[in-house]
């Protein structure tokens, strides 16, 4: 029995396709499957072009008489009309009917060049050479880093770019110049409308059920077999097994499979205008900015998020408050920075202070919240924390006043003091050793960075501490300098400049300058965070994610088969757009095991001789 419910199977009425004189086989051959029959269909009569004037003023029809034809002279001439078919409602039409073509008109030319393949691979080409020169060009630095790096005169690099060139041609922003989102535009609307010209028509027409009623029609397909004593229904339930969808009308069949072939094409287009959107997207409304906090210092996010358009709306992450708990770096047995630690916690100050998360991040290994992203990209040294050893020094003096002060006011160091103290009970071997005083005093330096001045080659923080009070006459202070590369070392030089030794921060061991003993308690560092809100991102993974899937459906072939019982005779035809020698295979192996049909025996052939079987 045919497994498939022929009587379920109720297809759309398509007219047939009109059969043409001359449509006969051009070469028979008998074969093992019947007759192999191939034709060319003759071509149609020539039809006139209409003028590029004829376009514009009728578009691709002409226009309809009936509108266009002259009222009948009516008897009263003086009066005005009433229904509307007057000349001047006749002229008012035919200008209505004019326009509506021109602007149709207008509107396929339009189409047929946005959907033009080679205009479409130019613009591609464009955005890729743009991303070239963004990739070349350092891009959002500040200006005197292109005055520095792209100068004028005989040091020009490549010999024509400079500075001005760059910022005339906004080379600086490059992603986020008007020409570069123009670019993305054009490609969008190129793929728009080859998928709507080209992609979707071609799937509509896949999705149709075309039965083919009579042989000529069926040879202009290509290949034609024709198969002796076979039945159609045998044919579409072989069919039925290698997955086609097969439907049977009046002795005509149609199958198909791999239809997602035709939708795989849609799909990429579909995925390149998200990527498109998304990277649009990030543009206009991409948030970002980065902020240098030391440790033990918290900073609202919203603080340092800079909008890159009018558009661009903050996130309500964006409230939170970050505090940096710890900054460490983690050093090779050769002295190498290996990674870069950051211990955050998110604060809610809407709640009261409320932890929302903590995370000790690294480079590459972000902190992510609601759509808010801080990469570890950047560190720094805020401050050095030094004791100065026994208390008959001013420093010690000066250190135990602002603690006493501090103690009546019971309140922090207010800000703009540039050092605070703090005192503590003696507890380190070292001090008691060398001074025989139980009691230290720390001094808390700020340090600035001196990276680029004159004489300075890579990054390095100073600080300095003050031996006495300003002189009146304005010349400078006399005290000591303290340097650092890094937090594992830090460097003493007395009031004259001169090199007094090298001190590890934690070792305990006592330094003197200028008659102080200082020991190097702690080296404060700051982590430098970038902040990023992009609402593209998403939409871009997932462009690209769907790019990949459909780019390996657009791979499947297309499949098509129609058959047409003529009496006792099968004709069957078929065609793919892609693996054609696959699909010529399996159409093979598919004729080979439709049955063939015994013939009855008739009146005048002479039945089988059964001597052989009665023989003893």
């Amino acid at each position: 029995m045919f497994p498939y419910p022929m009587s379920a199977l109720v297809p759309r009425l398509f007219a047939p396709p009109l059969s043409r004189p001359g449509l006969f086989p051009a070469l028979v051959r008998r074969g093992r499957c019947g007759f192999i029959c191939s034709a060319k269909g003759a071509h149609g009569g020539n039809k006139k072009k209409l003028t590029v004037t004829e376009k514009l003023k009728f578009g691709n029809a002409a226009p309809s008489l009936d509108i266009l034809q002259a009222p009948k002279p009516r008897d009263d001439e003086g009066e005005p009309s009433t229904s509307g078919s007057g000349p001047e409602s006749t002229s008012r039409a035919a200008a209505y009917v004019m326009e509506s073509n021109v602007l149709q008109v207008a509107w396929r030319r339009v189409l047929r060049e946005l959907s033009s393949l080679p205009r479409a691979i130019a613009i591609m080409a464009l955005i890729a050479v743009l991303s070239g020169l963004g990739t070349f060009i350092p891009q959002n630095k500040p200006l005197d880093f292109y005055l520095t790096n792209y100068p004028e005169g005989p040091d020009k690099v490549l010999g024509f770019l400079t500075y001005d060139l760059i910022l005339a041609l906004q080379l600086d922003h490059l992603y986020s110049a008007n020409y570069f989102y123009l670019a993305i535009g054009l490609l969008a609307a190129s793929l728009a409308a080859c998928t709507y010209t080209r992609q979707w028509p071609a799937v509509k027409v896949a999705q149709r059920w075309r039965f083919i009623t009579r042989p000529e029609p069926l040879l202009k397909q290509g290949r034609t077999e024709m198969l002796p004593n076979a039945r159609i229904q045998d044919l579409g339930a072989i069919l039925i097994q290698r997955g086609y969808q097969v439907f049977l009308k009046d002795g005509s069949l149609y199958g198909f499979k791999g239809l997602a072939g035709k939708l795989g094409p849609i799909g990429v287009h579909a995925a390149l205008l998200l990527c498109l959107f998304g990277t649009a997207w990030s543009g206009f409304g991409t948030l970002k900015g980065s902020v240098m906090c030391p440790e033990g210092q918290e900073f609202e996010i919203s603080s340092y998020l800079v909008p890159s358009s009018p558009i661009a709306v903050m996130p309500d992450a964006a409230t939170k408050v970050v505090h940096v708990n710890r900054f460490l770096i983690d050093y090779r047995p050769d002295g190498s920075v290996a990674q870069f630690y950051s211990d955050l916690t998110l604060l809610d100050p809407r709640d009261g202070g409320r932890e929302v998360l903590r995370k000790t991040i690294s480079v590459n290994d972000p902190f992510r919240y609601k759509g808010v992203t801080m990469y570890q990209t950047d560190w720094s040294l805020s401050a050095v924390t030094v004791r100065v050893l026994g208390q008959d020094s001013p420093l010690a003096r000066a250190a135990e006043a602002a603690q006493a002060a501090a103690a009546r006011t019971e309140d922090s160091t207010p800000e703009g003091v540039a050092t605070s103290a703090t005192s503590s009970s003696s507890g380190g071997g070292s001090s008691s050793a060398d001074t025989g005083i139980g009691e230290r005093t720390a001094f808390n330096l700020p340090m600035a960075s001196l990276e680029g001045k004159p004489g300075v080659a890579g990054r390095l923080w100073a600080t300095f501490l003050p031996l006495g009070a300003p002189s009146p006459d304005g010349s400078a202070p006399r005290g000591i300098s303290i340097l650092a590369r890094d937090p594992q070392s830090v460097v003493f030089y007395d009031a004259s400049g001169q090199f007094v030794g090298v001190r590890r921060p934690g070792s305990g061991k006592p330094i003197t300058v200028e008659g102080l003993q200082l020991v190097v308690e702690d080296v404060v560092g700051a982590t430098g965070l970038e902040l990023k809100n992009d609402p593209g991102v998403p939409m871009v993974y997932a462009g690209f994610g769907g790019l990949m899937v459909t780019t390996l459906v657009s791979y499947l072939s297309h499949s098509q088969v129609w058959a047409l019982q003529q009496g006792s005779n099968l004709f069957v035809t078929g065609r793919a757009n892609r693996a054609k020698l696959s699909f010529e295979r399996e159409m093979d192996e598919v004729l080979n095991a439709v049955p063939e049909l015994l013939r009855p025996t008739t009146a005048t052939e002479p039945p089988p001789s059964n001597a052989a079987a009665n023989a003893p």
